[in-house]
């Protein structure tokens, strides 16, 4: 099967997507018990456990992965990139300075 580049965007925001996930469960455990249900709890481990997996085969910038995965890859950039835009957004950042979030 054909092997594709994980380019530096792809990586970086790979990579950052663990870390928003993980802050996300950091600030799930520090709630008062009950806020969150099972279904969100089994939601947030199995998205930390598929970047995880992700990852592990992009391990760095020019990694050769399969096409699937870098889809998958390419999909969980361009969530982040929108996280991060409405987060610029709410914060009150222009909208002009906000798609910067794009390039990254």
């Amino acid at each position: 099967m054909k092997k594709y580049r994980v380019n530096e965007s792809e990586h970086f925001n790979l990579y950052s997507m663990y870390d928003k996930l993980k802050c996300v469960e950091i600030d799930m455990q520090e709630a008062p018990a009950h806020t969150y249900t099972d279904e969100q709890w089994d939601e947030i481990e199995e998205r930390i456990s598929e970047v995880e997996e992700l990852m592990e085969k992009a391990y760095c910038v020019g990694a050769l992965v399969e096409w699937p995965t870098l889809k998958r890859i390419r999909e969980i950039k361009e969530e982040r990139q929108l996280i991060r835009y409405n987060i610029c957004l709410m914060q009150g950042t222009p909208e002009r300075d906000a798609a910067l979030a794009f390039e990254l």
